[in-house]
Parts: C-alpha cells; sequence; structure tokens
C-alpha cells in the first residue's frame, strides 16, 4: 500500500489504538499511570508529524475499500482535511502536554489520557473519512467521548447533569443529520457509492435542487448540534463542569469544529441548492454571533465567559461559510482561517483559566479573583495576548480572521442586500465580543485580590507553561500567513472602503473603554447599570429563558407527556392485541383439553358418533 495512504489512515488510528493499551496499563498497575499523559501526547504528536508529511507531500488523496452493500470506507486527503487535521492534532497535542501536569495527581488520569486519546482520534477520523457514513461513526464517537470527558467527575452532580444535557441535545442534532444522510442517499444512489465524499462533491449539481435544499438543512442541524450553533447551543455553557483541559479541547481541537468542518465538507450540497438553504447558515451563524455575546456580559464564571466566546465565534465561521453560499463563492478559506486561529487563541485562553483554577484551588468567579497580574505575570500575559486575539486587535491573528469576515459580507451586501442584516449582527457582535473579553481580563487581571487563593496565586511549573507561550507566539504571528492560507485552500478577493474595514477596529477601542470605565478603573458600577437595565438585564442573565423553555416546557410538559401516552399506547393496545391472541388461544386450549380425558372408552364413543354424523351428512348430500 501506497506510504501515504498508509499514513493517513495511522493519523487517526494511531490515537484509537492507545485508548485500550493505555486505559489497560492503568488498570494493570498504579504505578504505570503516570505515564499515560507522556503516551497520549507522544502518539498525538505523531498524528501530527504524519498529518505534517501529507501536507508537504501535496497531492490529494482519495482511498476508498470495499466496506458492505454499496458503502466504502477510506480517506480523503484535500487540503481542506490536512489543514483541519493538522490544526486538530497540533492543538491537541499543546492542550495534552498541559494536562500532564493540570491532571497530574488525578488518580484516574490514566482514564482521562484514555478517554482524549481517543476524543482526538475520533476527531481525526472525522475530518479524514471518506464516505459520510464512516464520518457519521467517528461523529458519533466524539459525542460519546464528550459524554465521558465532560462527566468525568461524574461525582459531582452539576458534572453528571452536564454531561447528559451536552449528549442529548447533540443526539437531537443528530437525528437531523441522520435524516438529512437518508435524503442525499436517495438523492445519489444513482452515482454509485450515494454516500461517498468525491460522490457528493462531483456530482451535486446533477441533484435536484430541492432535495439540496432539504438535505442541507437538516445537516445543518446536526452541524449546529455539534457546534453550538442556535438554538441547539444550551450544552455548552454546562459542558464547562469538565477539566478545564477538556474544555479546552472541546472548544479549540475537536467537537465544536465537527459541525463547522461538515457544512464545508459538503460545500457543493449548498451551493447548488435553493437559496434558502443558504440564507439559513448565513443567518444562524451570524445570530448565534449576536446572542451568544450578550450573554457573555453577563457571566461571572470564567469558564462560562469563554464559553460563550466559543458559540459567537462558531457563529462567525458558519456566517462566513453561509455568504459563500448566498453569492456562490468559495469562502471555506476563510471560514476554516478563522477556525484555525480560533483554535489557537481559545486553547490559550482556556489553559489560561486552567492556569489560574490549578492556582486558585478551581475558584472560578472572575470576582474572586484581581491582582493576578502581579501574581502570575506569564499566564496573565498569556491571557492578554488571547484576548487581543479573540476581540481582532491588530496585528494579532484574529485581526485578519474575524474582520474579514465581517469586511466580506459588507462587500458582498453592496449586491445582495438580503445579507446586509448579517453584516450589522457580526459587526455588533465583535462590539460584545470585545465588553465581554475584557470585562473578564481586567477584572482577573487588575487591581488587587479578592481572596485568599488570589493572594497567594503563582504560575504553574514549565510543563503549563510551554503550551501557553507556544499558543501566544501563534496567536500573534499567524495573521502572516493569511495569504498563503487562502492560497492553499481557495483564495476569494474582495476589496472595501477603508472606513468599512476600520469600523470592526473601531468598535474594539470602544468595547475595551467601555470595559476599562466600567472594570478597569471601576468609574461606573455595572451593578448599578444592570439594576437599571431592568427586564433586559434579568432576560439575558436567564439565557432567555431557552433553558427553561427546553426543560420545564418541552421536557417536562410535552415530552414526558407523549412519552406517557406512547406508553399507554404500548401496553394496552400494541401488548393489548398481542396478548388477547395469546389468552384467546390459551382459552381455545382450556376448552379443547377437556376432550383428552384419557379412557379409551371415551374416544370409541366419540369415533362412533363422528362415524354416524359423517354417514348422516354422506346421506344427506347423497354422497353416500
Amino acid at each position: 500500500m501506497d506510504p501515504l495512504i498508509i499514513s493517513g489512515i495511522l493519523i487517526f488510528l494511531l490515537p484509537l489504538i492507545m485508548f485500550p493499551i493505555i486505559l489497560l496499563l492503568g488498570k494493570i498497575n498504579a504505578n504505570y499511570r503516570k505515564y499515560a499523559g507522556p503516551m497520549a501526547t507522544s502518539a498525538i504528536f505523531i498524528s501530527f508529524l504524519l498529518s505534517y508529511y501529507l501536507y508537504i507531500n501535496g497531492k490529494n488523496i482519495v482511498f476508498e475499500g470495499q466496506w458492505f452493500y454499496n458503502f466504502t470506507w477510506g480517506i480523503y486527503v484535500d487540503p481542506l482535511s490536512i489543514s483541519m487535521s493538522l490544526m486538530v492534532s497540533g492543538v491537541s497535542f499543546l492542550i495534552h502536554m498541559f494536562a500532564i501536569g493540570y491532571m497530574g495527581k488525578d488518580p484516574n488520569k490514566h482514564v482521562y489520557f484514555a478517554e482524549t486519546t481517543l476524543f482526538t482520534g475520533g476527531m481525526l477520523g472525522v475530518v479524514l473519512s471518506s464516505n459520510m457514513v464512516m464520518f457519521f461513526l467517528f461523529w458519533e464517537l466524539v459525542g460519546l467521548c464528550s459524554y465521558l470527558l465532560i462527566g468525568f467527575w461524574w461525582f459531582k452532580p452539576n458534572a453528571a447533569s452536564a454531561a447528559k444535557k451536552a449528549f442529548i441535545v447533540t443526539r437531537v442534532g443528530d437525528v437531523l443529520l441522520i435524516l438529512g444522510l437518508a435524503v442525499l442517499y436517495w438523492q445519489f444512489i444513482k452515482f454509485g457509492d450515494p454516500l461517498s465524499v468525491t460522490t457528493i462533491i462531483n456530482n451535486a449539481h446533477y441533484v435536484d435542487k430541492v432535495q439540496l435544499a432539504i438535505a442541507g438543512a437538516l445537516i445543518l442541524g446536526g452541524a449546529a448540534g455539534k457546534s453550538a450553533q442556535f438554538p441547539l447551543h444550551v450544552w455548552i455553557p454546562d459542558a464547562m463542569e469538565g477539566p478545564t483541559t477538556v474544555s479546552a479541547l472541546i472548544h479549540a481541537a475537536t467537537m465544536v469544529t465537527a459541525g463547522i468542518y461538515l457544512v464545508a465538507r459538503i460545500f457543493p450540497v449548498y451551493i447548488f441548492a435553493l437559496p434558502w438553504a443558504g440564507y439559513l447558515v448565513l443567518y444562524i451563524g451570524a445570530f448565534t454571533a449576536f446572542l451568544a455575546g450578550t450573554m457573555g456580559i453577563v457571566m461571572n464564571d470564567i469558564k462560562r465567559i469563554l464559553a460563550y466566546s466559543t458559540i459567537s465565534q462558531l457563529g462567525y465561521m458558519l456566517a462566513a461559510l453561509g455568504l459563500g453560499i448566498v453569492a456562490t463563492e468559495n469562502t471555506i478559506s476563510i471560514s476554516i482561517y478563522h477556525l484555525i486561529v480560533h483554535a489557537f487563541l481559545k486553547a490559550l485562553l482556556f489553559l489560561s483559566a486552567g492556569a489560574i483554577l490549578y492556582s486558585l484551588l478551581d475558584i472560578r468567579d472572575i470576582r474572586k479573583m484581581g491582582g493576578l497580574w502581579k501574581k502570575m505575570p506569564i499566564t496573565i500575559t498569556a491571557m492578554f495576548i488571547g484576548s487581543l486575539t479573540l476581540v481582532g486587535f491588530p496585528p494579532t491573528a484574529g485581526y485578519f480572521s474575524k474582520d474579514e469576515i465581517i469586511s466580506l459580507s459588507y462587500f458582498l451586501s453592496q449586491n445582495n442586500p438580503g445579507i446586509y442584516y448579517a453584516w450589522l449582527l457580526l459587526l455588533i457582535g465583535a462590539f460584545l465580543t470585545t465588553v465581554y473579553t475584557f470585562r473578564m481580563f481586567f477584572t482577573v487581571a487588575l487591581g488587587s485580590p479578592r481572596s485568599y487563593a488570589a493572594e497567594h496565586a503563582k504560575d504553574p511549573p514549565w510543563v503549563m507553561i510551554v503550551p501557553l507561550v507556544i499558543l501566544s507566539i501563534l496567536s500573534l504571528i499567524y495573521g502572516i500567513f493569511q495569504e498563503d492560507f487562502y492560497s492553499y485552500l481557495g483564495e476569494v478577493s474582495f476589496t472595501v472602503p477603508i472606513y468599512v474595514e476600520m469600523l470592526p477596529f473601531i468598535l474594539v477601542l470602544l468595547g475595551i473603554y467601555i470595559a476599562w470605565l466600567f472594570y478597569g478603573s471601576r468609574r461606573f458600577s455595572a451593578e448599578s447599570f444592570a439594576k437599571r437595565s431592568g427586564i433586559l438585564y434579568s432576560l439575558v442573565r436567564a439565557k432567555y429563558y431557552l433553558d427553561y423553555i427546553y426543560t420545564n416546557i418541552i421536557a417536562d410538559r410535552v415530552v414526558v407527556y407523549l412519552a406517557y401516552a406512547f406508553s399507554l399506547f404500548d401496553r394496552y393496545i400494541v401488548d393489548g392485541f398481542v396478548n388477547a391472541i395469546g389468552r384467546a388461544f390459551n382459552y381455545t386450549a382450556d376448552i379443547t383439553k377437556r376432550l383428552q380425558t384419557g379412557i379409551v372408552q371415551n374416544y370409541a364413543t366419540l369415533v362412533i358418533i363422528g362415524l354416524i354424523l359423517f354417514l348422516i351428512i354422506g346421506k344427506i348430500m347423497g354422497v353416500i
């Protein structure tokens, strides 16, 4: 077999193989558990090297082997999958290195590292799969691992509940995804291997536009579940109950990027579908970016603030794809570039938060921090760089990625007014991102310590510092690779007036200034402002009552009663019919068994009576 094909398979296979090895070694001997972190980190680093080997080779690779019926298995290697594979393995490697220190004292660290390698392997399988059936199996593996890792500290009720919530909400999206894949199957069955990535990409323009739009909308539901888009975003904030390194893994390298990749992978389906499918992608992304920004402003849990920033930035990525679909342009490069930049900065921010929690004994309320820049200079400097990158402050990489999406939306809106409101939502989202990001940073870094733990905080060990330094450098310099990345993945050229290009930066400056007034200098009281906001603050603080609607209305008052009604139907109609048949046979048997007396004279009498009746009937009918 071609070494390139073997390398492509080993990229996801190696982490999967390490899962049982690490788990069993830790079970056999507790002394081996200290090797779990280095083993997992080494395996993922090898996957990164193999991904880089495929990148420098520069060839597109399609390997498909017969699997079952009319489905194949294999790998699909192109610039999109290689870009994702490098990001997943590279960022996951840094997070695993950090986790060696962060999870070092956990007695079940071998279970943790076994599950994170499985998680990473599943995500690598998603991005390299050549068939959507194989893709879906890895997609579900990613969902399973997220459940296991969010609930890793299962003895905490909040963690167990958050894991179930994440699993259930993403299952809603997965049901929609299965239905969408079923529509694609029946539309592409005439082309041979109906769910092959090659088949879908090469033949989408031959398929009915209505069917493609239906399939695209259903598949978007699956993407919304994994990538936390409205209205299936509600699991993300609760998922913060897992270890912070899990949060970094979910938000930066795995899980939430899977939905964005899915839409990008089958991009031609949306391009050749009816226009409304493209607008659906665009406005779900744009609205999510705006909505999550409003909720991030009122959170006090440092990890939940970062969680809402992830939801918002995923909205930008999805909106970028939607812009290309609506305008029939290949905007995959713009979306994936922001995805990769976001992976760097979000891993940096979550690991910085993890270092703070490691030092502050898991205190997560930013109001109990303060003055940490003096206490943890390396960690907070890294957080500062991540914050600047997140808001798109030049010359960080975020300036070259997020602002590009906003400028593109304005450019395309000039010829398509239907895009104009998406531009406004994305623009406002940029302002909100700045406010909640620097609200967090100023509260955490400046002022005086507001707790005993904050007073005695210090930077973590070097094994946790090194990933922060590497991610800080990448967040600062990755912008210089923008043009090369676009050339590699597919370039979109456009220009906008300088005032439009500068508008997001002006809003960033305004957002930093407002955050400084309320949380840096504390010239104004945020609490007083919140009280004057009245119902608006209450609405945002309650997360627009979506959790209440899903739990107290849909689950408790709709799903529960429907389940009860179906159970009654099953018990009294389905089971009743089956049981009635059984009772009828039992009743008949009870009657007929009485004829079986075991007395020969009775049997002889019945034979004689039967013979007489036979003769009488025969005589009457003229047979005898």
